[in-house]
């Protein structure tokens, strides 16, 4: 069985990685729903030799939005190659962990984690977008293998990097940490594991802090606490996300009848606490469930093969094994359905019309302002800069109390070269508050969009 089994090793791989990529070139299309286009604009700002933090807000550690602004310089705005910023890394560290199950003997188990894991909707969804939590999780996921191979130095290495690509991935560390510290022949490990930790993080943080001051600290750190809480409850959104991956989260649930390991329970322990965390985070983004996902996939990965009849019961472990096999790919092709669905109903619709307004009715030298999802994106499409380089208008921004529309309506009224403001509809930007702003400018355009309309105003009209 386990001979034949061994065939499987190299073609699952490729199959999976192939299958994967292929998903996610249904994502290759504009989108005006998330902040990637604020990205994709900042990679371009940077190129161009502005920095981050100074020049512009930026509200995250550096490295995600390093790590785009060389694929800018390298493929300028190319939307597949930027895309996959986000998805290349999680099926590398994918990669990575399945090849650690054959590496230990535990080749079943690890086509299922392959399979559950890349083909969850959820991530799915979610590596279609770089917004950071992807590669966050890339890197957590290669630290994980580092854990089970006990390579404590790595594994804070890469703890670091995806701290320092994304806050929310700082409760990872805690597991371990209380791993070293409850297994006496492990303590040892534990101060390897802060070191590789502290040399990235700590390094990172304090130069950013050194070089931009409070330019850094407030974006990245104090901004998320005074971010306005979501008039959703969490409970709802917690309920939307197991519903949508019911797989995912229900297979941990046979670690109860499963073989135990402390390491594997030390898994479970990090996906739990997550799941926990993220609970405590208000407002909360679906986005941030991918953080737990490669967890509880791999998991459920492990349950799942272990619940298994022994091979010598032959006949019984192929007829339940053949079950499993029936349920992962009934699971799998839904998701992968619902995954396509999606992605046919996101994009941006109007963009050629915009896009064609936009030059007809502006000169090159021209600015733009406007909404944070529609606006960057616009500018890219058509070679105008964002007034201000004000790329993240983002509503919580000015919520939170650091940024004031006031102000920056004013500064708006002093640049002779703006031309359009453009805003998609939403509580915000047709509030009284904004529309008494945009008074002195006059409705220019209006196009439909399945998520709001996008309205553009014009504010320098030609005599």
């Amino acid at each position: 069985m386990k001979s034949r089994l061994n065939l499987l090793k190299w073609p699952v791989l490729v199959l999976a990685a192939g299958g994967f990529l292929w998903l996610k070139s249904y994502g290759f299309h504009y989108t005006i729903g998330g902040d990637e286009n604020t990205y994709y604009y900042m990679a371009r700002l940077m190129n161009a030799g502005k920095l981050f933090y100074r020049d512009f807000f930026y509200a995250h550690p550096p490295l995600n939005l390093l790590v785009l602004t060389l694929v800018y310089r390298v493929f300028g705005f190319h939307l597949a190659a930027l895309k996959l910023t986000a998805s290349l890394p999680v099926l590398l560290a994918a990669a990575v962990l399945y090849l650690q199950f054959w590496k230990r003997g535990r080749g079943l188990s690890g086509i299922f984690f392959l399979v559950i894991l890349l083909f969850n909707y959820e991530l799915l969804k979610v590596t279609t977008h770089p917004f950071g939590v992807s590669l966050a999780a890339a890197f957590l996921m290669l630290g994980l293998y580092c854990f089970l191979e006990d390579r404590p130095l790595s594994g804070g290495i890469f703890w670091g990097l995806a701290s320092v690509t994304g806050l929310y991935a700082l409760p990872r560390g805690i597991v371990p940490v209380a791993y070293y510290l409850l297994c006496r022949s492990d303590r040892r490990l534990l101060g390897k594991y802060i070191l590789g930790f502290g040399l990235i993080f700590a390094t990172v943080n304090g130069i950013s802090l050194l070089v931009f001051g409070e330019d850094y600290s407030t974006p990245v750190y104090l901004y998320h606490l005074l971010k306005p809480r979501s008039p959703e409850l969490i409970s709802d959104l917690y309920i939307r996300t197991v519903r949508r991956n019911l797989l995912i989260f229900c297979l941990p649930f046979l670690y109860a009848w499963a073989p135990k390991a402390k390491k594997s329970t030390a898994v479970l322990a990090a996906a739990l606490l997550y799941l926990v965390i993220l609970g405590g985070i208000n407002p909360l983004f679906t986005q941030y469930f991918m953080l737990p996902i490669p967890f509880l996939s791999w998991i459920g990965a492990v349950s799942l093969a272990g619940i298994l009849p022994p091979v010598s019961s032959a006949f019984r472990r192929k007829a339940v094994l053949g079950i499993v096999l029936l349920l992962l790919a009934g699971f799998t092709r839904d998701n992968i359905i619902r995954y396509i669905e999606r992605e046919k109903i996101i994009g941006f619709e109007t963009e050629e019309q915009v896009r064609g307004f936009i030059q007809e009715n502006s000169r090159p030298d021209d600015l733009i302002f406007g909404h944070v999802t529609t606006a960057p994106l616009l500018a890219l499409l058509t070679g105008r800069e964002l007034a201000l380089d004000m790329v993240d208008t983002n509503h919580m921004r000015f919520r939170s109390g650091l940024a004031d529309l006031d102000r920056v309506m004013a500064d708006l009224r002093e640049e002779p070269r703006l031309k359009f403001i453009i805003i998609q509809e939403n509580r915000f930007w047709t509030s009284p508050e904004v529309e008494a702003h945009l008074s002195r400018c006059r409705p220019a355009a209006v196009f439909n969009e399945p998520r709001g309309r996008i309205l553009i105003y014009d504010c320098r009209p030609d005599p």
